[in-house]
């Protein structure tokens, strides 16, 4: 699946590879990005083990410097046990753009062979996209905040998109079940790809779930709120990409009236 965090071109810019057991210890653990891999490994003491392994990764990669004997004593004198880590400046400045996001657009894109997660975290005119493959690598780029509605109607509606004509189509699956209507996976087959486009910021109490399946034999999408049945509409796949583009111009102009 080829998406704006992968181009070496274009808008986005990438600036690192991380896995999930290395963003573990450098980040908090306070975000919606999903950990794919190190969320399977449910034994507190193997989760350890997986941590040590990272640390002594980013460590031999010259992402962070051995703590000084400062911050060793400053821990044990807390008695916590953190011990405050020296990151390289551009591993740094991802981390906290990321934890200082005002506004996080997430898509979680499903195909016939695997599924995926794009995110994008936006910092003033910044935006930071990671990209969280089924295996726990995320990858990151930069872009500008200008471009964020073009990339997230790229990352999230098939690239051949074709239109669609008839009448709605019922989803009967449970929430969070990926599988796609019958009706559509027979129409669209193996080229299918779902994508559920959320936006998050402070304030949203309804937040509205964006759910597209494109593929060359057509485009459909619904928007899912609480306490309504769901049912994914055709459209044609300009359509789509405008609604696409609408939410992500929605939540900018949310946060601008609330000063986020």
């Amino acid at each position: 699946m080829n998406t704006p965090v992968e181009e070496a071109e274009g808008p986005a810019v990438p600036v690192e590879v991380l896995t999930d057991e290395e963003l573990s210890v450098l980040a908090s653990p306070e975000s919606i990005v999903v950990l794919p891999f190190l969320d399977l490994i449910e034994d507190e003491t193997e989760r350890e083990v997986a941590r040590r392994t990272a640390y002594r990764s980013l460590l031999a990669r010259g992402i962070v410097d051995p703590p000084s004997p400062e911050a060793t004593s400053a821990a044990i004198l807390r008695g916590d046990g953190h011990v405050e880590l020296m990151v390289r400046d551009d591993v740094r400045s991802v981390v906290a753009l990321r934890e200082g996001a005002r506004l996080v657009v997430a898509v979680a894109r499903t195909t016939v062979a695997a599924q995926d997660f794009w995110y994008a975290h936006v910092v003033d005119d910044v935006v930071l996209l990671e990209e969280v493959s089924g295996d726990g690598l995320h990858r990151f780029a930069l872009a500008n905040a200008a471009d964020l509605a073009d990339l997230t109607a790229e990352a999230s509606v098939h690239p051949d998109a074709g239109d669609a004509e008839g009448a709605p189509v019922a989803i009967l699956t449970e929430p969070g079940d990926p599988t796609p209507p019958d009706e559509l996976l027979e129409r669209l087959g193996s080229a299918i790809l779902r994508s559920d486009v959320l936006v998050r910021y402070v304030g949203d109490a309804e937040p509205v779930l964006l759910g597209l399946f494109t593929g060359p034999a057509g485009s459909w999408m619904t928007r899912a709120q609480q306490g309504k049945d769901l049912v994914t509409v055709p459209a044609a796949a300009i359509e789509v990409r405008a609604a696409v583009r609408d939410l992500i111009d929605d939540a900018f102009s949310q946060v601008m009236i609330r000063g986020l």
